[in-house]
């Protein structure tokens, strides 16, 4: 017994002993890393709000140094940061940091985190007449709320929280929020991150331009992934997936209920190459159910990808854009030509050497699917466009799009039941009850779709699929089968635009 006292007592000497020397470590630590971390954080922001016209920074007001613990207070300013029309955001709030030295820190031990860090910072937003609001929406306690934990070995763990908000105005619900916790695992430069956040419910409430109410209800919000930067700055590469379990949009005179159910968009980005200057994406977007007034719709799907991105060139085009992006937009308010504008003038040589350089790297986009379903039938669509540089920017416009394009591949399937399902629905909402004249109609607009087709060249009925397909290649067309020309193309797609006009 005396053995086992003498070992648990030795234990905890141990213990404090090296809780007091990481804490006073940390103690001498902390300015340094306090001034690397708002610098980095200040250069970030400045990259974020190229484009905006505007400016935030981060500033450390003060800082209370003590043996155990230490207080930092910061400024957040943001000025003229453009959100519309003329319509600029500018603040100066404060945030109170209570800083917990290492290698123990109390919340984390409480929390049965047990691990040693260099220190855990408990950060929330400071009540003042700005913010006032803010905390009287929150149920008077901190809108925004963090903890951040900086590891021995460079690794970096935060939990930010977002409060429950709830708006109401004149008696009226405006917005209800649960709140929303975002959870991120990386490291102190910001080279790789591991992101988890969720929220529960998020209701909008408005009118709109007939007054009429609009509800906008969101329930169980998700996004999870691993991304890691690339050897090109602000560009990374991983995976970043988003779900919603339903939204829900209530609108119209007869406040009928849109329900769109597990909502997904899945992001996969890759650097190829051997210099690794190559970005490749795939976008996946979905729809699992979609109901309208109570009456079942279908689902949709769309994939998109890109290969062959030149990453250096991209991000030349990017700046030059976000730079000249208010320019563009007070030229676009005058009603002036942006070609007329000095400014972007002078910079075009760049943007163009750039453009020439992306397009050198033979980029491909593509729509590899694009569906919607029903219950009867399922209809797709596809394009896939490679792309070339041309021999200048300045030939005319026909022969520029020939050399811009130098492959096309496009396919366009109709499902005639689905047609149908979808004129049925049309016809329920209407209010007709004759189940004979439903069902008539169903089946007459789903024929009715592939007669005019048909009729007009731009598509083939194959069993229940009314199908359209066009290629591209070498100058020449093969639309539904019929090589011809880019020219002849062009006079056959106005010819069918002329025949749709309305005649008299």
């Amino acid at each position: 017994m005396k053995k086992s006292v003498g070992i648990l007592s030795g234990l905890a000497v141990a213990i404090a002993v090296a809780t007091t020397a990481g804490a006073w470590y940390t103690g001498k630590q902390l300015p340094a890393e306090l001034e690397r971390s708002i610098v980095q954080g200040n250069d970030e922001l400045k990259k974020a709000l190229v484009g905006s016209g505007g400016s935030m920074t981060i500033e450390l007001a003060s800082l209370e140094q003590r043996f155990f613990t230490s207080t930092a207070h910061y400024r957040l300013k943001a000025k003229d940061i453009q959100l519309g029309e003329n319509e600029t955001l500018s603040f100066d709030v404060g945030v109170v940091d209570q800083i917990e030295h290492g290698p123990f820190p109390w919340s984390r031990v409480k929390a049965f985190k047990l691990m040693p860090v260099m220190a855990t910072s408990n950060s929330a937003l400071e009540k003042d007449d700005f913010t006032a609001p803010w905390f009287a929406a929150a149920g008077d306690q901190a809108p925004v709320t963090g903890q951040v934990s900086l590891g021995y070995g460079g690794t970096v763990e935060s939990d930010i929280r977002l409060a429950p908000v709830k708006l109401e105005q004149d008696g009226d619900k405006v917005l209800d929020f649960s709140g929303m916790q975002l959870r991120v695992r990386g490291d102190r430069e910001g080279k790789a991150a591991e992101v988890h956040a969720n929220a529960d419910r998020l209701e909008i409430n408005f009118a709109d331009e007939q007054q009429a109410p609009v509800k906008l209800l969101l329930n169980g919000f998700k996004i999870g992934g691993k991304l890691s930067e690339t050897q090109h700055d602000m560009v990374y590469v991983g995976n970043i997936d988003l779900a919603v379990a339903d939204v829900q949009v209530t609108s119209g005179p007869k406040q009928d209920v849109l329900v769109l159910k597990n909502l997904q968009q899945n992001n996969l980005y890759s650097a190829d190459g051997e210099a690794k200057d190559k970005l490749s994406g795939r976008l996946e977007y979905k729809v699992g159910d979609i109901t309208y007034a109570g009456r079942k719709v279908g689902s949709g799907e769309m994939v998109v990808t890109m290969k062959s991105i030149d990453i250096p060139a991209m991000q030349g085009l990017m700046q030059w854009y976000q730079g000249n992006l208010p320019v563009i937009q007070q030229a676009a308010v005058e009603g002036k030509d942006v070609s007329t504008v000095e400014s972007l003038i002078q910079g075009q040589a760049k943007a163009k050497q750039d453009l020439s350089k992306l397009l050198a790297g033979q980029p491909k986009l593509a729509i590899d699917k694009l569906s919607f379903k029903t219950a009867n039938g399922e209809s797709h669509f596809s394009l896939a466009m490679d792309f070339t540089a041309p021999s200048s920017f300045d030939l005319p416009p026909d022969q520029l799009g020939k050399q811009l394009v130098s492959r096309l591949n496009s396919k366009l399937s109709v499902s005639k039941p689905m047609v149908g399902d979808l004129a049925t629905l049309q016809a329920l909402l209407d209010g007709e009850t004759d189940a004979q004249a439903i069902a008539q109609q169903s089946s007459q607009a789903g024929e009715m779709v592939g007669l005019m087709a048909v009729q007009s060249g731009m598509g083939t009925v194959q069993g229940t699929d009314v199908v359209s397909s066009l290629q591209y290649a070498d100058g020449m067309v093969d639309f539904n089968g019929k090589k011809m020309t880019v020219e002849e193309f062009a006079m056959l797609i106005s010819a069918h635009l002329a025949a749709l006009q309305p005649q008299g």
